[in-house]
């Protein structure tokens, strides 16, 4: 079996990256402006240290003739808390902190480069890690949490920075 293979097999239904380029071209922004993200989790309440980096996010932003987006981060769904997201709006509207983009509500959103919600952008990223496994830039790993666990415990151990890499990645090599 080859990546192409490999990449088929892994996400048979991925749309081709060339489809989410077409649906998002880049954008027509002066030079030099910047496209920010502010990406909270609809976790718990907005705190101080969110705010700033929103306000500094959409200063940037709209310093450079840029766009200010707002995506939530809701991906760990085990710990959000009931109308995150709408609390996470709520709380930078309050401040002044309005997106050019993003979510405006729990379910509501503005702009052309959707969705906003990090859960429902799976399509997409599915189709650039096929892409990336297709070439054998990317690869499928196979460790178990407890492996995992005993990989961090060693290179904690031996005073190395924790993580998956180098020698550490052992799923990296594997024949396809």
């Amino acid at each position: 079996m080859d990546y192409k293979d490999l990449a088929d097999l892994i996400f048979p239904n991925a749309k081709p990256v060339e489809y989410y380029e077409e649906k998002y071209p880049e954008r027509d922004l002066p030079e030099g402006a910047e496209v920010t993200r502010f990406a909270p989790s609809p976790t718990g309440f907005v705190h101080i240290g969110g705010l700033f980096g929103g306000l500094v996010d959409m200063k940037i932003a709209k310093q450079t003739n840029g766009i200010f987006i707002l995506r939530i981060e809701d991906t760990d769904q085990k710990r959000e808390i009931e109308n995150g997201a709408a609390q996470i709006v709520e709380a930078l509207n309050e401040f002044k902190i309005i997106p050019d983009e993003g979510a405006t509500g729990e379910d509501t959103e503005k702009g052309n480069y959707g969705p906003y919600k990090q859960s429902l952008r799976k399509d997409i990223y599915q189709a650039f890690a096929k892409k990336l496994l297709s070439e054998g830039k990317a690869y499928p790993c196979f460790a178990t949490p407890e492996e995992l666990d005993e990989m961090r415990a060693k290179q904690e151990a031996a005073g190395v920075r924790t993580g998956y890499y180098g020698v550490w990645a052992k799923y990296r090599n594997l024949e396809v």
